[in-house]
């Protein structure tokens, strides 16, 4: 049994791993097939263009072809942020094979009480690893935003200290990004460093508004942007929006106060399992080797692990829900 089922595990990562780089392959080619048509358009362009009064806005922005779109569909299907992943824990793309192995021991737990094998290798291994992997790149993306979005707020005072005293907003930003902490130092880095090498500074900051998709750093972007097309003061907004971010952190760590108790209980529901089955262990050993050595016992155990966990992720998706 045991050996049919490693077999069996071996041909599903060999064919995960074949899709995946039909995938990857497919992608390059669409991607050299539209660079190819746009040169031969370029080419075949007449240089002389007639002449407009109307000056053309010029952006520097990258401009992502159709196979770059369906491969950032593809990725954020599974929660993966092609533009954040070089920021992840680890690379991203060792998560999905890491997933196929927790899903797997999530179906080898669920044969027990469930039955049903085969039924579950089809249908329930293939859900099991997409809600884990999701759950896996959610994690990384909400830890990482909830950093940014803490430390915002001291970037822009920052910002706001040296335009005040007659500093040009590219010093600025240069000193966001020597003295602040990660991941708002990288980011800051990566924004100055364009501003440096002449890309304009509205076109940086949408970059880094699409890069970090947090509604905090869209609406700096905006007032960056409004005040270098139009003139006038930038202080005084950015001293407003640093306020109002401090407040709704104030308002997320209230929430997580608030929901202390739950998140308490929920751990100590997660603990206390163990706890009891360690005690009785030493107390009475043969009543919990019933779980172990007997069918019945096994399958009230599987049973035991998987409600547990289905009843802690519903909590900590009430409290993650509640805290948005």
């Amino acid at each position: 049994m045991i050996q049919e089922l490693a077999v069996l595990f071996a041909i599903i990562i060999i064919l995960v791993a074949l899709a995946g780089l039909a995938f990857v392959s497919v992608m390059q080619s669409i991607a050299r097939r539209e660079k190819f048509e746009n040169r031969m358009s370029g080419a075949l362009t007449d240089f002389v263009k007639p002449s407009s009064l109307v000056d053309e806005q010029i952006s520097l922005a990258k401009v992502e072809t159709r196979a770059e779109r369906m491969m950032s569909r593809a990725a954020g299907m599974l929660g993966v942020d092609l533009l954040q992943a070089d920021t992840y824990p680890i690379k991203w793309w060792l998560v999905p094979p890491v997933c196929l192995a927790i899903s797997w021991v999530i179906i080898f737990i669920a044969e027990h009480p469930l039955g049903h094998e085969l039924l579950l290798l089809i249908i329930g291994w293939p859900i099991a690893w997409f809600i884990v992997t999701k759950s896996v790149f959610s994690w990384f993306n909400n830890k990482r935003n909830s950093a940014l979005l803490d430390q915002f707020p001291d970037a822009l005072n920052t910002i706001v200290r040296c335009v005040r005293v007659g500093i040009p907003m590219g010093e600025a930003l240069r000193t966001v990004a020597h003295d602040a902490l990660e991941p708002t130092k990288s980011e800051f880095e990566i924004l100055a460093d364009k501003v440096t090498i002449g890309i304009p500074l509205e076109v940086a900051l949408r970059e880094l508004s699409l890069r970090i998709k947090l509604t905090e750093y869209q609406f700096f972007a905006t007032a960056v942007t409004l005040q270098t097309r139009s003139g006038g003061g930038i202080t005084q907004t950015l001293e407003t929006l640093a306020e109002v971010i401090r407040k709704r952190v104030a308002l997320k760590e209230r929430g997580y106060a608030l929901t202390a108790e739950a998140r308490t209980s929920a751990m100590i529901l997660a603990v206390l399992p163990f706890v009891a089955g360690a005690a009785l262990f030493v107390m009475q050993k043969h009543y919990i080797l019933l779980l172990f050595d007997t069918a019945n016992g096994q399958s009230c155990l599987s049973a035991a692990l998987l409600l547990m966990g289905t009843g802690l992720g519903i909590i900590q998706y009430m409290i993650s829900s509640v805290l948005k």
